[in-house]
């Protein structure tokens, strides 16, 4: 079980109001879509939840406790992680090892033995098994990214932030990425993904949330946000408002 809400968060960067008081929540099992123009404030969003960003103001509580000021790595102790929009992997580890990381120095960390045979369960299980021993500059940017979410896996989330884990693929590797995001949620993580295609929130999300310039205009079921005239206009833009 996991239970997050956020109250009135603030961040800013010099004038830049990425946040301006933000308050939401994320439900136990559900896939939260985060969607918006670009600089609405998703990733800040995400950065500030997961620990990556402290919030200039606000709460983050999770299943009841306070944990706004905590570092990123207690927040994943805790039961959060996260993926990047740029994969971050080590680049002088092989794949296994990148994925042992997190395994040896989790909360409850594993002997290097037992971290490597559990991450090759996880690369196994986001089809990276035959890569465990090849070197990072070996894999594409699609096998990256599901590098990325082996590594986030190997925290056992409750909660698992997907940034962007779309972006630059191509129709069928986005329809792969779908269904692997549908066996991740089906395995009982609860999932929040920022996304910018909109066939992927709507075909994935049990609600959405919609930013634009740092507030929340729209929460709720995705084929109703998706259609109110505001989200259209601040997301989709008037092109497909007229359409």
């Amino acid at each position: 079980m996991a239970d997050l809400r956020f109250e009135d968060l603030v961040k800013h960067f010099g004038g830049v109001h990425a946040l301006d008081g933000v308050s939401g929540h994320v439900d136990d099992g559900e896939i939260l879509g985060l969607v918006g123009p670009n600089g609405s404030g998703k990733s800040t969003l995400i950065n500030v939840l997961s620990g990556h960003y402290e919030a200039d103001s606000g709460r983050v509580v999770l299943d009841g406790e306070d944990i706004t000021d905590r570092p990123a790595h207690r927040i994943i102790e805790m039961g959060l992680a996260r993926t990047y929009q740029i994969p971050r992997p080590f680049s002088t580890m092989t794949a296994l090892e990148n994925v042992s990381v997190p395994l040896m120095f989790g909360a409850e960390p594993k002997s290097p033995g037992e971290a490597r045979e559990a991450a090759r369960e996880w690369l196994e299980f986001v089809g990276l098994e035959a890569y465990a021993d090849e070197p990072i500059t070996s894999l594409n940017l699609h096998q990256l990214k599901y590098l990325e979410l082996a590594r986030a896996l190997a925290a056992r989330p409750r909660i698992l932030f997907l940034d962007e884990v779309l972006s630059g693929l191509n129709p069928a590797e986005v329809n792969e990425s779908i269904e692997m995001v549908r066996r991740i949620h089906d395995s009982g993580i609860t999932i929040v993904i920022v996304e910018h295609l909109v066939r992927v929130v709507t075909s994935l999300a049990t609600r959405i949330m919609v930013l634009d310039r740092g507030k929340v205009i729209a929460d709720g079921d995705p084929g109703e946000v998706m259609r109110l005239p505001e989200v259209v206009t601040a997301y989709l833009g008037k092109r497909a408002q007229s359409a």
